[in-house]
């Protein structure tokens, strides 16, 4: 069979298939209109003037571009890549911080007893070290300096005020003694604009799936 004759051909049957999926449509609407129920031909929408000429409003949810990232050199490739396994690792425990912070101020906000209170943080700290303890401990510096901003991102607070808001001054004060050691620090607070612009980018492409 020609060429021609083969492409003739599918462009009919799709044409075939358009038509049947777009007759009970038809159908529909022509049963609309017959009974006196007309189908809407417009809907309403906000709008403003802007420059003598009416401009319709429209919310459109945030849209993020992924681009191929080129690097002038391999040791800037290297730098990103180590950042994005690093925010990678860390990240589902910022968010799991997040959700277990607002678990116990919400449990503590119904408790009275200041004994009742700490009983309930001693079995939160031994449940979670007994969940994530091995995790956390085979984290690197970076990866828990990371963390450390990404509490704070997901929170709104830092962890030293977590700790000291939770298990109290003296306890906040020596969990930052730690981290100072490890070269790290409970008061870091994250900066999406600047000094955290990679981060909060390789965030956005986890959150949309695309890495």
């Amino acid at each position: 069979m020609d060429f021609r004759v083969k492409y003739k051909a599918l462009i009919m049957n799709l044409l075939t298939l358009l038509l049947l999926f777009f007759e009970p449509f038809k159908a529909e609407s022509q049963s609309a209109i017959a009974s006196n129920y007309p189908v809407p031909l417009y809907t309403k929408i906000p709008a403003t003037l802007l420059d003598g000429d009416t401009v319709a409003i429209f919310n459109l949810n945030p849209v993020v571009v992924v681009y191929e990232r080129i690097f002038p050199n391999v040791n800037d490739a290297m730098k990103y890549y180590i950042l994005r396994r690093d925010v990678k690792v860390a990240y589902p425990y910022a968010i799991m911080a997040e959700a277990t912070f607002k678990q116990c101020e919400e449990t503590m906000q119904t408790m009275t007893s200041e004994s009742e209170k700490r009983r309930y943080l001693k079995e939160m700290e031994k449940q979670m070290m007994d969940q994530y303890k091995d995790d956390l401990k085979n984290m690197t510096v970076n990866q828990g300096r990371i963390l450390i901003k990404l509490i704070n991102r997901e929170t709104g607070t830092t962890s030293y005020e977590m700790v000291k808001e939770l298990r109290g001054s003296l306890s906040a004060f020596m969990w930052q003694t730690v981290a100072r050691v490890f070269g790290n620090n409970l008061k870091d607070i994250y900066d999406p604009e600047t000094e955290d612009k990679e981060v909060e980018n390789i965030i956005q492409l986890i959150e949309v799936g695309a890495i």
